[in-house]
């Protein structure tokens, strides 16, 4: 559509002062959008251990407080009751919410309503494990997230502890007494890297399988004892070929399997030749992730 007459000369007649206005309010709300999460690769051997600090991995909901609201990894709200976060700062940052070792269901659940539900997330934590906004290394920022978290004076916001190791295998033993006692993994973060969003070395997860998130694209019809049930979804990786997860899948779920579109996650070791993951079984369906639009089945 052409812009009208008048439409153009208002903007030809818009003053300077103006001008410089419209240029400062678009700074403004570029600032104002949360900067990208950091994101973490697969730790390998070989890697320089003595060069991270080294945290127990959270089995909860990623969350960023950008200042002024929670975000999920993928940028959308959450919706909090107010009491949770009264009085956090302005100053960003980069966290889970969990409810403890073993129960990520509980934690997705309370995340997931559309309104929050006081009794589920009294059972939260906001475990803090960086500041975006903080200019320095993960040497500099960790001492001013531990006086950010520490001037709050919320039980339910804590600093995520944080150690040094010195050794391939007193990280080993480290991740064999975490997994031991529940814990999903450890996380490395590298001592002199500023926080930038994306994926890199900057930030390792270390555990004793991996895991991956895949799309729904169908259902493959069970067999057997699984007759009139589904055997197995059919997702979709993001490179976009397509793989079945039938082990792992409770009954449950196979009378009543997540719907096209919905965000599961599965559980694997290492890769094939080809790229595709090994011994591939379902683990769980993902709630706190939006629903993927306009995806086709096979």
């Amino acid at each position: 559509m052409r812009p009208s007459p008048v439409s153009c000369l208002q903007r030809l007649s818009m003053g300077r002062g103006q001008l410089w206005f419209l240029v400062l309010l678009g700074t403004a709300l570029a600032r104002a959008q949360p900067a990208p999460p950091t994101l973490a690769q697969h730790y390998r051997p070989g890697i320089d251990v003595a060069a991270y600090w080294v945290s127990e991995k959270y089995d909860g909901v990623r969350a960023l407080w950008t200042g002024t609201e929670l975000r999920s990894r993928q940028g959308l709200p959450i919706r909090a009751p107010a009491w949770f976060t009264a009085g956090w700062p302005a100053t960003p940052l980069d966290g889970e919410l969990w409810a403890g070792r073993g129960r990520f269901d509980a934690a997705q659940s309370a995340v997931a309503q559309a309104a929050p539900q006081d009794a589920q997330w009294r059972t939260l934590r906001y475990m803090v494990f960086d500041l975006p906004g903080h200019a320095g290394g993960f040497d500099e920022r960790l001492p001013a997230l531990r006086r950010t978290v520490a001037a709050l004076g919320q039980p339910w916001v804590q600093a995520v502890p944080q150690w040094r190791v010195a050794s391939h295998a007193a990280l080993m033993k480290q991740l064999h007494d975490h997994e031991k006692a529940g814990a999903e993994g450890l996380m490395l973060r590298r001592a002199d890297a500023p926080y930038r969003g994306g994926r890199s070395d900057d930030l390792l997860k270390l555990k004793s399988f991996d895991d991956a998130e895949a799309v729904v694209v169908g259902h493959a019809p069970g067999k057997g004892k699984y007759a009139g049930q589904t055997g197995a979804l059919v997702v979709e990786l993001p490179d976009g070929r397509r793989l079945r997860l039938g082990s792992g899948l409770p009954d449950a779920l196979r009378r009543a399997p997540p719907p096209v579109g919905t965000v599961v996650t599965y559980r694997y070791n290492g890769m094939h030749a080809s790229g595709l993951p090994r011994f591939a079984r379902f683990w769980r369906v993902r709630a706190d992730a939006p629903p993927a639009p306009e995806i086709q089945a096979k």
